[in-house]
């Protein structure tokens, strides 16, 4: 059974995590991963580092307005290591007009415990379960 503590940090850093999403908040996220952070995209494109980070993200942000909840999520702990998995829809808003993107994905983050003594996301794993655009439900990855 994980520690109670570090489960509530770890789900107050979720908070963060989309709060800083929803207002498009790249310093808030930045603060939010290790500094070596890996993303891999559910369409298998991978980000290594901060900077690249803050990049994709910013790119994302001139383009869309985001909106992620996660559901279900299930935090494992390990040593200094924890693990969560969850469902994660999204919601992609082109700020210059377009459709509408909604995404659902399994979704692995491992967050790694800091000398500073706070968890940071260390690697996010999105798994692209399905993609729906205008109410149909179709199979791909978000470009």
């Amino acid at each position: 059974m994980p520690d109670n503590s570090a489960v509530r940090e770890i789900a107050a850093l979720r908070e963060a995590w989309l709060a800083a999403v929803r207002s498009a908040d790249i310093g808030r996220l930045a603060s939010l991963v290790a500094d070596d952070v890996v993303i891999v995209h559910g369409d298998g494109r991978c980000i290594h580092g901060k900077r690249e980070f803050e990049a994709d993200f910013l790119k994302a942000f001139e383009s869309f307005r985001i909106d992620q909840r996660v559901r279900d999520p299930n935090i494992t702990i390990r040593g200094n290591w924890a693990f969560e998995i969850a469902e994660v829809k999204s919601v992609l808003t082109p700020i210059r007009g377009g459709e509408v993107i909604r995404a659902i994905t399994t979704t692995l983050v491992a967050l790694r415990w800091q000398p500073d003594r706070t968890w940071k996301v260390s690697r996010v794993v999105g798994l692209l379960d399905t993609e729906v655009k205008d109410g149909e439900l179709s199979i791909g990855a978000l470009s």
